[in-house]
């Protein structure tokens, strides 16, 4: 038996969620009933202007939100309200009290709520997480990524809440993959005693967030997770996870689901789709793959990027877009030595 879906936000990510919730209907997995925007969309399912009105007619039993991150919360809690399950897009939400108070709210209705964070489905973080846990890693002693895109112009204007501090910025959203991985290598991510390192820049004087970042999360017990990224790089090359330990080191290039340990290319299974792992979770039981409650230290980072400094860099342009000299190598080897901007002496780490 299907179940009743509806999506919040239809454009932008949400367009990829049209198409997976057609693919559903087709396997026979999942019903797409509607959708909720405040824009007119190309969809083949009726359009609502708010959740209420689309629930009190359609009826569904799973919500999917991908519209702005400012606006999650509400949503989150609106479709809790009407007795729905939630799949929601990373950041699920913008602070620590509002990820509790949303953690609160479907204990308390028993719903779930599902993140946004694809890349936990694939194959090659579950053969990395069967890795480290058999321990033919060794011990762990550090968890580096590194994520270097080029943006231009258009990226920040394809929405009002682009470059907007506490909403976007490159840990928040471009590579929020990156850190989320990064904080479930290191076993750190429901855990409250975290410690966070941030340098964060930005090479732009019309956006507030950053473009630049580093991060350091330590906790006791835990071996380091350093994470440091920019939109400013000379060329764009795929975001990258090391998992550094006493036999070896691993190499996860999530978004090509590819896993190399010592060099050697690793056999992997198939992704698993989250919302169809939603779906089956409530009609067999199958664990999530992404729960709400894996999220707690990244929203912990999230919030604190949100009231950070953000000084501003002095870079070059080149056409429609900015170039921020060295930091391709350095987000690289900052990744490699677990260590922050100001540690590899590149010059504009504090």
């Amino acid at each position: 038996m299907t179940m009743r879906v509806a999506l919040v936000g239809a454009r932008g990510r949400g367009a990829r969620h049209v198409e997976n919730l057609l693919r559903l209907g087709r396997d026979g997995v999942a019903t797409f009933v509607g959708v909720v925007d405040v824009a007119d969309v190309d969809v083949p399912v009726p359009s609502y202007p708010d959740l209420p009105s689309l629930a009190a007619e359609l009826h569904p039993e799973v919500v999917v939100v991908s519209s702005p991150p400012a606006t999650h919360r509400d949503l989150v809690l609106e479709a809790f309200g009407l007795g729905c399950d939630v799949l929601v897009e990373k950041p699920a939400v913008l602070s620590v009290a509002d990820f509790d108070e949303i953690s609160a709210a479907a204990r308390d209705r028993g719903l779930v709520c599902q993140l946004g964070f694809q890349t936990q489905g694939t194959g090659s973080y579950r053969r990395l997480c069967s890795l480290i846990g058999s321990g033919a890693l060794g011990d762990i002693s550090g968890i580096g990524a590194a994520g270097r895109w080029v943006r231009t112009d258009s990226y920040y204007e394809r929405a009002e809440w682009a470059g907007r501090q506490g909403e976007d910025g490159t840990l928040v959203n471009p590579f929020a993959h990156a850190l989320q991985n990064a904080l479930l290598l290191a076993d750190v991510e429901e855990r409250t005693d975290i410690t966070v390192e941030l340098e964060l820049y930005r090479c732009r004087d019309t956006i507030t967030a950053d473009d630049t970042a580093c991060v350091r999360v330590t906790s006791d017990g835990a071996p380091p997770v350093v994470v440091a990224t920019t939109l400013c790089a000379t060329t764009s090359l795929p975001p990258v996870v090391l998992v550094h330990g006493s036999l070896g080191q691993a190499v996860w290039w999530y978004d090509d689901d590819r896993l190399t340990v010592n060099d050697h290319r690793m056999a992997v299974v198939p992704s698993i789709d989250l919302l169809e792992n939603l779906i089956r979770h409530r009609q067999s039981g199958e664990p999530l793959v992404a729960p709400l409650a894996a999220a707690r230290a990244f929203t912990s980072v999230v919030e604190q990027c949100g009231k950070a400094d953000v000084p501003l860099l002095p870079a070059r342009r080149v056409g429609d877009r900015v170039v921020l000299d060295g930091i391709d190598e350095v987000v690289v080897r900052a990744a490699e030595k677990v260590a922050t901007f100001a540690e590899l002496g590149c010059g504009f780490g504090r």
